[in-house]
């Protein structure tokens, strides 16, 4: 999986970050040859609230000189720029979220090289994604913000929204190609390594934006996530409520502080010192060994 956020200077892994969001300035040129990006990390620059494409594009074209490998992200609204982009073989794509088939399509139709896939469509992400990828498309997901219907947050149950946990990162790697990462800047590393490290022990509205209430990961069942990637939201045509199931089986394990152990590969670890304050807040109501679950239910122990 790769990963993307936007361009801080602080952020602790700009050295091996795979994408990095540049918001368009009079002064991106510099900004993107004085960073020393590597030609590996593909730089995108939103030009989304821009609306001069004349002043744009040589700009644009000034910036690929000093750096191969970007890509332009803008609105469906300016097909001026899109034109020209397309005239110079520099690749682009739209800002706008797909939530429908349609949308899908149509992005694609238009030259999009990537496709953001969110709310009730990315339950559908195995369809989705297969069809992009065959399609040389760029399938991107934000993981760590519960997404639902604007306007329907009251309507809508936390487990009946979408959003992907660290741990559930492999499984949706067949079918997308990019996590992009949306936090505040003093949060932006640790929530990286979390999902970098594949591994939350804590209450996932701490990591996740946009849930009403608690939602307890260390009591989730393994197959949550699986279950979840093919479920295709049936909840919503009250089909299923394995979900709501097992958030409250979840919150179960925690008021009785009892906790799921987990075998873990972890095939990247960097732990910063904040990293490191942040998995021990979630671990300091861990139960002791006697207290765990049986291993038909849970795993090996993390650590």
């Amino acid at each position: 999986m790769k990963y993307c956020v936007q361009y801080y200077k602080d952020f602790r892994y700009n050295d091996i970050i795979d994408e990095i969001i540049y918001t368009y300035n009079d002064n991106i040129v510099n900004d993107i040859t004085n960073a020393g990006w590597k030609d590996t990390q593909r730089i995108i620059v939103d030009v989304f609230a821009e609306e001069d494409s004349d002043t744009i594009l040589p700009i644009l074209q000034m910036c690929k000189k000093v750096h191969s490998n970007i890509v332009i992200c803008l609105g469906t609204w300016q097909i001026n720029l899109t034109q020209k982009l397309k005239e110079i073989d520099y690749p682009f794509f739209f800002l706008n979220m797909a939530n429908t088939n349609d949308e899908v399509y149509a992005l694609i139709k238009k030259g999009a090289s990537d496709v953001y896939i969110t709310e009730s469509l990315a339950f559908n992400i195995i369809n989705v994604g297969t069809y992009c990828r065959n399609k040389g498309i760029n399938v991107r997901i934000i993981p760590n913000i519960a997404q639902y219907k604007a306007g329907y947050k009251d309507e809508i149950e936390d487990p009946y929204k979408f959003f992907v946990r660290p741990e559930d990162v492999e499984l949706y790697e067949p079918y997308a190609d990019v996590f992009e990462i949306k936090a505040p800047t003093d949060k932006l590393s640790i929530i990286y390594e979390i999902y970098r490290n594949k591994q939350w022990t804590g209450d996932l509205g701490r990591l996740i934006t946009g849930f009403s209430e608690p939602f307890y990961n260390s009591g989730l069942v393994p197959y949550f996530g699986p279950e979840r990637l093919k479920c295709g939201q049936r909840c919503m045509q009250e089909k299923c409520n394995l979900c709501q199931q097992m958030k409250e089986l979840a919150a179960k394990f925690k008021d009785n502080d009892l906790i799921l152990k987990r075998a873990k590969d972890k095939e990247w670890k960097n732990e910063t010192e904040s990293y490191q304050k942040a998995m021990q807040f979630v671990k300091e109501a861990a139960p002791s060994d006697n207290d765990e679950v049986s291993e038909e239910q849970g795993v090996s122990e993390d650590n």
